[in-house]
């Protein structure tokens, strides 16, 4: 075998290019499809050598795509350039598993917004809140990030979520934060900030449809629990 590892110089029935085209790509092996991805291997080692030992350190693509590109790079043989060639197929498998759903699409139910925000989250490790803001027909007007917090919490300004509502002219609102620990259960905090929340909006006219707690892989309605009633607040003092 020639000595610059690149995988036109393997043997014929070890170059995953030559597989795919004999076999398909759905019977090329983890190792080939990454080889391929590769395209060379490095000083000592074939493409084939180094897929097999990133794989061999990382486990399967999903460990090895969620790796940050300083991990990457500190990997014998994976330069700035293969780290960012993973990193962005990394990407594209994480967009293409998304539903895109049509901005001008009616919201009907939580799985809606869940799908719409949850590749906003997606291995997210802190917390982020989002605002989503609905017309008179349940249309989506605006996604806005309020707010973006530790791993635990988030901290954010009621105020900002009416001032962005009124600045799109929304008729109601979603809120929509995510659980880094993948329970999502809302906390007591979550439900007494939801509750206050609720009863501005109603002060305002700006209705909370609802606070969706989500993960990666699931979501839970605080609408759907009971966890918040929506009541007029009464106006004190004056004529």
């Amino acid at each position: 075998m020639n000595s610059n590892n690149k995988l036109k110089d393997l043997d014929i029935k070890e170059r995953p290019r030559e597989r795919f085209n004999l076999i398909g790509q759905e019977n090329l092996s983890d190792i080939e499809l990454l080889a391929i991805i590769l395209g060379s291997g490095g000083k000592g080692v074939t493409a084939i050598d180094l897929s097999r030992q990133l794989l061999g350190k990382f486990e399967n693509f999903n460990n090895l795509f969620s790796a940050d590109t300083e991990q990457l790079i500190r990997f014998k043989n994976i330069g700035y350039v293969k780290s960012i060639t993973i990193k962005v197929v990394g990407e594209i498998c994480s967009r293409s598993s998304f539903r895109e759903v049509n901005k001008n699409q009616i919201i009907k139910n939580p799985q809606d917004i869940f799908e719409y925000t949850k590749k906003e989250f997606h291995k997210l490790k802190k917390e982020k809140l989002y605002l989503i803001c609905l017309n008179s027909r349940n249309k989506i007007i605006s996604k806005d990030l309020i707010s973006v917090g530790g791993i635990n919490e988030t901290t954010f300004d009621p105020r900002e979520i009416f001032r962005q509502a009124l600045l799109k002219f929304a008729t109601s609102i979603v809120i929509v934060h995510n659980h880094p620990s993948g329970d999502t259960n809302p906390s007591s905090d979550d439900i007494l900030l939801t509750g206050k929340i609720a009863e501005v909006g109603s002060w305002l006219g700006i209705n909370l449809v609802d606070h969706i707690v989500v993960s990666d892989e699931s979501f839970t309605s605080m609408k759907a629990l009971n966890l918040f009633v929506t009541k007029k607040l009464e106006k004190k003092g004056g004529d």
